[in-house]
């Protein structure tokens, strides 16, 4: 097979998820190098570095491949924004959202070759006060479970995060917001408000079983507080695609939309990354065929 001419960057974040990179990263640099003109390494330690490593390399490289986790992800693909480059994702974090949405394989040896064959597509992403998301983004519960995660948890990984997740759907926090959009506005009390390019966070939750990153538009998806017990057996919906027959969820598709708390801070994440802060105005937008990414063919 002749070697593509495409020079490769790859990005790895050696602290995120379980998997060992060392090994790990000899095998990938050897199998791309097979099939790649160039292929070169940067070890990262913080998103902002991931960000303007892939920022730098702009004009040096045409397929930046983020190995790590959503967070990984999400700093290489925001610097990518408005270029003609690829990205690739070679999944080794605990949720892989984004991997999974995109049908991109979870293991990291299969994710190979999605980059060796696959094919570029286009998807839409979105804006929460200016910070970039590209699977999905909320307030409410999500946000207070991910800063407990961020602040408080001395592990990475899954297990740490559904520690968490369980606390918090104990709690039952409840937040009244108003949402208004170019044509409505109406009040209402949430426990989770979500924003979703693609149907599922990562671990198989789906929040927005109608989502589309290719239709120009996000989801908002809205549960509002219930009685745990009376209503247990259907949680089972957030994991079988059927959380939209569930009495205390609504959702809507938009372009732009402002949410303002009307009890106070409410704390939010994108890609499940803490925001840092607690806010009462919220502005999200969508930003229509943002990046180029590689995944799998498809079959005919």
């Amino acid at each position: 097979m002749k070697r593509s001419a495409e020079r490769i960057l790859l990005i790895l974040n050696p602290s995120s998820g379980f998997i060992s990179k060392d090994i790990a990263v000899a095998l990938i640099l050897k199998k791309l190098r097979r099939h790649f003109a160039s292929v070169s390494l940067v070890n990262t330690r913080t998103p902002l570095q991931a960000s303007e490593i892939t920022r730098q390399g702009l004009k040096h490289f045409d397929v930046f491949v983020a190995f790590g986790g959503d967070g990984t992800v999400n700093s290489v693909a925001k610097a990518m924004l408005g270029s003609n480059k690829t990205l690739g994702i070679l999944p080794g974090g605990s949720g892989n959202g984004l991997a999974r949405n995109l049908g991109i394989p979870l293991y990291w040896m299969r994710a190979l070759d999605t980059l060796v064959s696959g094919q570029d597509v286009s998807i839409d992403a979105g804006s929460i006060n200016d910070r970039f998301f590209f699977n999905v983004a909320g307030m409410g519960l999500d946000g207070l479970i991910s800063k407990k995660f961020n602040l408080e948890s001395r592990t990475r990984g899954i297990l740490p995060y559904v520690y968490f997740a369980l606390k918090g759907l104990l709690e039952m926090p409840q937040f009244s917001v108003r949402v208004t959009t170019e044509s409505s506005e109406f009040e209402e009390d949430i426990m989770i408000l979500a924003l979703a390019n693609f149907r599922q966070y990562g671990a198989k939750a789906v929040i927005a079983p109608h989502a589309s990153p290719y239709d120009r538009l996000l989801d908002l998806c809205i549960l509002k507080k219930f009685k745990l017990l009376q209503s247990s057996l259907n949680v089972q919906r957030l994991f079988n695609g059927t959380i939209h027959k569930y009495p205390f969820y609504k959702t809507f598709k938009f372009e732009r939309v402002h949410i303002r708390s009307l009890n106070g801070p409410i704390p939010y994440h994108f890609d499940g990354e803490y925001g840092g802060s607690e806010l009462e105005d919220y502005e999200v937008r969508v930003i229509p065929a943002a990046v180029r990414v590689r995944i799998p063919a498809f079959k005919e």
